[in-house]
């Protein structure tokens, strides 16, 4: 069991309404009356801009979501003469724009490791270039008034290997480098996909010994912005309640899940969009009940219950060393069959499920059961948490009760367990009273 801070309530901005390497595409113009400007090339790129300009109305966005706290990325790339007072206005718009209880960290660049293949830096450039760099910028950017803090810039891979030099998120943090030579970086951030799982555990590992923060700083399920009849359908709810949970049992402090606009791993579409509506999609269901998991307390300790299998998952939520939640998942896929069994005499297969039994739960008698649960493992629609729909066309994405409004109940049995039945591609939260 680790400690685990709450996984939300902090947002990476990036100076562009996408991610990858966006941050990088941005050049500031004081005297832009747009807050932005987006720049699209087909040819390049249909989910991003390949460039784009912003103005000091861009930081307004930034009041949108109260109670929000913001990681500012700034761009790395530029090289050109007026490289530096590109970053020195950034930062000088973020300070006076943004109050000082709700910026976070600053993070200069963003996939730096990419760099040397890239195109945006030499064939020849290396790690300790990428280092000299980065401290260049930070020290010129750094204000006498304001001490500010960094987001160290994320590595995307895990080994990148170029004619003339090696980048690894290991041996960039290496002491010969001296990236941290001002004591100025607070979080070290790593992308990274579910099959790097291992991966994530040795550089959290690697982090927590030198007194360091460890983030993934963007990650979701597909790369590439996800996939159709993948990353838009209920299953990528099951995997998110599973990723995050996972990540968050072994130390990992936040996860910054890869948004954007028409994004197919999107959590939603805030906007009409090539004929396409604003919608609620799957994804989101899956946040709503890792948040219910958490709970309010910002110290939640998460610990994963090895089931052994590939297709059942559990987890165990902790306040103090008092036992108040657990999540059941049955990843079998379940899709109810395209058939009208009247018409053919027989009865349609019914759902499976999977019975788990929970012993050694001591000073509760009773639990309430509440599912995240929809028609198939491949429903983009009538999704439910605990009875709830976000969809967009019942009252715009707020809480709507469609199903029952009072969760059951099971109460402990004779031999002191407690048992529920999860059916498949469905999730199950216990709350114990």
């Amino acid at each position: 069991m680790v400690t685990c801070h709450k996984l939300f309530g902090l947002v990476e901005i990036r100076m562009t309404p996408n991610a990858a390497l966006s941050r990088d595409h941005v050049t500031y113009d004081a005297a832009q009356k747009d807050g932005i400007i987006n720049y699209w090339d087909p040819a390049y790129n249909s989910d991003q801009p390949r460039n784009s300009t912003i103005g000091p109305a861009f930081w307004e966005s930034f009041t949108a979501i109260e109670g929000t706290k913001y990681i500012i990325g700034l761009n790395f790339y530029k090289n050109d003469s007026n490289f530096l007072q590109n970053l020195q206005d950034e930062v000088h718009q973020s300070l006076l724009q943004v109050p000082a209880s709700r910026l976070h960290l600053f993070e200069i660049g963003n996939e730096i490791d990419f760099g040397a293949l890239s195109g945006f830096r030499p064939p020849d450039w290396t790690q300790q270039d990428w280092v000299d760099e980065w401290i260049y910028r930070t020290r010129h950017v750094q204000t006498p008034d304001t001490k500010l803090r960094f987001y160290a810039p994320a590595s995307c891979c895990y080994n990148i290997t170029t004619k003339y030099s090696f980048f690894s998120p290991w041996t960039i943090w290496n002491s010969t480098f001296g990236y941290d030579r001002d004591g100025w970086i607070d979080e070290v951030s790593q992308h990274g996909v579910v099959k790097n799982g291992t991966v994530h555990k040795s550089l959290y590992n690697l982090h927590k010994q030198a007194g360091r923060i460890y983030t993934l700083g963007e990650t979701n399920s597909v790369s590439g912005q996800g996939a159709w009849g993948v990353s838009n359908v209920f299953g990528s709810a099951l995997f998110i309640v599973d990723y995050e949970l996972y990540y968050a049992s072994f130390g990992v402090s936040r996860m910054h899940m890869h948004q954007g606009t028409g994004y197919r791993y999107g959590a939603w579409m805030p906007i009409s969009q090539n004929g396409t509506s604003p919608a609620t999609n799957p994804p989101y269901y899956g946040h709503v009940m890792v948040s219910k998991f958490f709970g309010s307390s910002t110290e939640t300790r998460i610990m994963n219950i090895d089931l052994g299998s590939d297709f059942f998952s559990a987890y165990a939520a902790y306040e103090g060393d008092r036992l108040v939640r657990v999540i059941l998942l049955n990843l079998q896929e379940w899709n109810p069959p395209n058939i009208n069994a009247d018409e053919y005499g027989y009865q349609k297969p019914s759902r499976p499920s999977q019975k788990f039994t929970l012993n050694g739960v001591k000073g509760y008698s009773h639990a309430m059961v509440e599912l995240m649960t929809a028609p198939g493992a491949l429903s983009t629609t009538n999704i439910t948490v605990a009875g709830v729909s976000y969809d967009y066309d019942l009252a715009e994405g707020r809480p709507v009760v469609v199903g029952p409004k009072v969760a059951q109940v099971i109460r402990l049995d004779k031999d002191g367990q407690f048992s529920v039945n999860v059916e498949s591609s469905q999730a199950v939260l216990l709350t114990f009273h």
